[in-house]
């Protein structure tokens, strides 16, 4: 299938490589695809350019390719069940094969499939192949140029999120690489829209979105649930906490995370370092309630000890207990919502104090963060106020968000604080003993407050 899609994409000429020519090399690589169950779907054959021996100037310019942000998915998850739009899902086969290359690249025939009477001549390859660096923006300007043929607007706020309309019928877009999300009221709007994509690309109609990136998702009259249960099943069968006992945090509130010392004993860096990428995949998309342990563990993947290795598996039984917890979104107040909080001084090896704050629509978190602060604060006040601004830029990109979606928000977004202090500071511009050592950058809020976009 893969060998077919390359000559019907006409992807290469076979020609005689020059003298001085730079011949790729090229491999199969097989991967089993699954469903949102963790069941085999498919078995999937790639045929991948070995990018790794190009050189930047020689064989690619640009590699940049933008994909949909976590937030933007969430936010385009609650506004279409706000809108009471359906959520239909494509996935464009062999889609890097559709963007064209603007440098010359020569690529070795391959394995199993040398023409025979040819071996001595080479693949001059004229679409972006998979493995090439380039390919992805080759791919990316490919998809923009035909989704603005077909009468989409791409938004300033996120790249990868389209507008566009069909009689009268709004319709939002959210690209992926190859995986296309359609957003529309009405079943008719989206078959067309999916029509006319059939006719520029290969395209696969996976019906209603059901499973995004590991994310399983739900989608009810007047509601949508995201999880990410399977994955959280694999993680803990990965690591061998299957049988374990679920405790009821994510965190020990006791626990005292420091660098390791001399006399410390170690635990293998590799293994600390695979469970923390597998749970910060896991707090990136539907689990807020884990983004601060992770956060705190994620600093310790240089130099883990078995004491760091003993708080991840802490978390791994808090994850036993909630393994099926998701983000609801349902109908109600269409009012943005921000809720900041800060620690004072909580790292135990610089004294430095950590952000954090989450952004709620539709009954439903659709922005977080936990962040050690890149300043040392000398006060809670000064703490909270940091976390504040952290809160203020994150409403403000919201709200340009929504608006470009054509969602207008009413009035300005609350942060809810709980520190009169900090709430203070952000209301008075004068630069009192309190705040005048306080960086500029921090100032954010008082512009946004006098122009009433937060309260």
């Amino acid at each position: 299938d893969e060998i077919k899609s390359m000559y019907d994409l006409k992807v290469w000429d076979l020609v005689k490589p020059p003298p001085d020519a730079k011949v790729l090399g090229c491999k199969w690589v097989l991967k089993y695809k699954y469903n949102e169950n963790g069941q085999v779907t498919r078995a999937k054959a790639r045929l991948v350019a070995l990018g790794n021996t190009q050189k930047y100037g020689r064989d690619y310019e640009q590699t940049f390719a933008p994909v949909v942000h976590a937030s933007s998915f969430r936010v385009f998850i609650a506004l279409a069940n706000e809108q009471k739009m359906m959520i239909h899902q494509m996935d464009v086969n062999t889609a890097f094969l559709h963007g064209k290359l603007n440098e010359t690249v020569y690529m070795r025939q391959p394995e199993g499939f040398v023409v025979k009477g040819k071996e001595d001549m080479v693949c001059l390859v004229k679409k972006s192949i998979y493995g090439l660096k380039q390919s992805p923006r080759c791919w990316n300007q490919a998809l923009h140029e035909q989704l603005v043929i077909m009468g989409f607007t791409q938004i300033a706020s996120d790249a990868c999120i389209y507008t566009g309309a069909i009689d009268g019928d709004e319709i939002f877009l959210a690209v992926y690489v190859d995986d296309l999300l359609l957003a529309a009221k009405s079943e008719k709007i989206i078959a067309q829209t999916k029509l006319k994509f059939q006719e520029a690309f290969s395209v696969k109609d996976m019906g209603l979105l059901h499973h995004f990136l590991g994310i399983r998702v739900k989608q009810n009259n007047d509601s949508i649930w995201i999880g990410q249960d399977s994955y959280t099943h694999a993680i803990l069968e990965r690591f061998g906490m299957t049988e374990c006992k679920p405790v009821n945090t994510p965190m020990d509130p006791g626990a005292k995370l420091k660098k390791a010392k001399c006399d410390d004993k170690r635990f293998d860096p590799t293994l600390y370092q695979a469970a923390i990428g597998s749970l910060l995949y896991l707090a990136l998309h539907t689990r807020p309630d884990i983004a601060y342990a992770v956060s705190k563990l994620a600093q310790y993947c240089c130099d883990p000890t078995i004491y760091h290795w003993q708080t991840v598996k802490h978390l791994l039984r808090y994850l036993k207990g909630t393994d099926s917890y998701g983000i609801l979104y349902t109908v109600g107040s269409n009012t943005v919502t921000v809720y900041a909080d800060a620690d004072f001084g909580g790292d135990q090896n610089d004294r430095k104090s950590t952000s954090g704050y989450v952004v709620m629509k539709n009954k439903g978190a659709v922005s977080w963060k936990s962040k050690k602060q890149t300043v040392t604060a000398q006060s809670t006040a000064e703490a909270e106020y940091i976390a504040l601004n952290l809160a203020a830029r994150e409403a403000s990109w919201i709200r340009q968000l929504f608006e470009d979606m054509n969602r207008k928000v009413e009035g300005p977004i609350t942060i809810f604080e709980d520190n009169q202090s900090a709430i203070a500071m952000c209301k008075n511009p004068v630069n009192h003993q309190a705040t005048k050592h306080i960086a500029v950058k921090f100032g954010y809020i008082r512009d946004e407050l006098e122009s009433n976009k937060i309260e």
